[in-house]
């Protein structure tokens, strides 16, 4: 039987990131996220890093430096908080 333990997993289509068609990806930028899309962001981008190359992982890190989740994700909890909703902090 195969062990597909060592296999690469590779996502087919990325919520979060446009491929450039060089094997790498640009993060979609956006306004407000949820912790939770947050988090979705930051896992997806896990997994593209480990499917890349290590050749491809400089440049990618530049690409995903251009839009940073966390930010996102404050500027959400910011909106709430000026509506007078309350926020638990998960992070």
């Amino acid at each position: 039987m195969k062990s597909h333990l060592a296999e690469h997993i590779q996502i087919a289509h990325p919520r979060f990131h446009h491929p450039l068609g060089d094997g790498l990806y640009s993060p979609i930028a956006f306004m407000f996220v949820t912790p939770q899309m947050r988090d979705d962001i930051l896992d997806e981008r896990e997994m593209l890093l480990s499917a890349q190359s290590a050749a491809l992982h400089e440049r990618q890190q530049k690409l995903f430096a251009s839009y940073d989740p966390e930010v996102s994700a404050e500027a959400f909890k910011q909106l709430l908080r000026l509506y007078g909703y309350p926020f638990s902090n998960r992070r």
